[in-house]
């Protein structure tokens, strides 16, 4: 395994330097990232920007927005946030198998005193609160699973940088986002640092995967910077055109995630379609949408155009066919 140093806190460059490490089909190397966004919100590549972040806020304070390539729920990065990226050659082994990437992170935390367990989907949780959230994405044979993780970040921003889904907050039964979350440096003993955190994961890695460190090399770090100019940067990429739709339904289902579709139907044709929201599949909307537009609104014929193999590399492993087919057809 390759530990690529990384010291940059821009967003739009780190998720350059990820996209560009994860698509480099020279490198055969397992990788790791251990990064940092200052003032940030990451939001899921299937979500719609302006209902997932309180834009007011945003302008008011200057906060970073950013897409990434996976799917997954918008989040909120500060300096007392601490990011890990794995990418690893894919397998039927690790092909959303998060327990597996979480694994070193979590037997760190172990050795701290701190409780952490695999929760649900995509978290990490100490007592029932959120310590991480994780996603990945998949390209060709290569697979990027990262996360991040609730160090020492100020919640008390947290609520105000994002809209909460309510839909999700009234099945768990929980008031608020902030009641949900809990930062890792208050359940430790023997206090350390962000940065002291980072070296223990580095260091249980070296010992179990014989990681060697490098730097990031000069030209790598130029094309990055080039594609968070030309890519990561643009208003098109964070936030995209939103046509006019007259059919919406939005369905959360338990320890799946939300499907949020949004169509525009004329004289009983499809003419555009948007899925969006939090599910974990490691293939994105696209190809999905683009089979749907021009044909009828109809269950039959969507029925027959969707398949459950399909549906679950865009939406995840636990969604079956019927449910999404149930979600586009009220």
């Amino acid at each position: 395994m390759i530990y690529y140093r990384n010291e940059s806190k821009d967003p739009y460059y780190n998720l350059a330097l990820e996209e560009l490490l994860t698509k480099d089909e020279t490198i055969t190397d397992d990788i790791l990232l251990l990064w940092q966004n200052d003032n940030t919100i990451v939001i899921g590549v299937n979500q719609n920007t302006i209902e997932e972040v309180n834009n007011d806020y945003v302008k008011a304070h200057n906060v970073n927005v950013v897409r990434r390539l996976s799917g997954g729920g918008a989040v909120y990065h500060d300096l007392g946030n601490l990011n890990f990226t794995f990418i690893f050659n894919k397998n039927k082994d690790n092909v959303r198998n998060y327990p597996l990437f979480t694994k070193p992170i979590i037997t760190v935390l172990q050795k701290l005193g701190v409780n952490a367990q695999f929760s649900g989907k995509n978290d990490l949780e100490v007592a029932g609160k959120k310590i991480s959230g994780n996603a990945q994405y998949v390209y060709k044979n290569r697979i990027m699973h990262h996360g991040t993780i609730l160090f020492d970040v100020d919640l008390t921003i947290l609520p105000q940088t994002l809209k909460p889904d309510l839909t999700k907050l009234q099945s768990k039964a929980i008031k608020s986002v902030q009641a949900r979350v809990t930062n890792i440096l208050p359940l430790l003993d023997q206090k350390i640092t962000i940065a002291q955190f980072k070296d223990l994961i580095i260091e249980e890695l070296k010992t179990t995967k014989g990681t060697k460190i490098l730097d990031v090399s000069p030209e790598l770090v130029a094309k990055a910077q080039q594609l968070a100019q030309a890519k990561y940067r643009t208003w098109q990429w964070n936030y995209g055109n939103s046509p006019a739709f007259n059919l919406e339904n939005k369905v959360y289902l338990q320890d799946k995630g939300t499907v949020d579709v949004k169509i525009a139907v004329e004289q009983g044709i499809i003419k555009t379609i948007k899925i969006y929201g939090d599910f974990l599949g490691s293939k994105g909307t696209k190809i999905l949408e683009s089979q749907l537009v021009n044909q009828p609104y109809n269950y039959q014929i969507i029925n027959q155009l969707l398949n459950e193999s399909e549906v679950k590399a865009v939406f995840g492993s636990n969604f079956t066919k019927d449910e999404i087919i149930r979600i586009l057809i009220k």
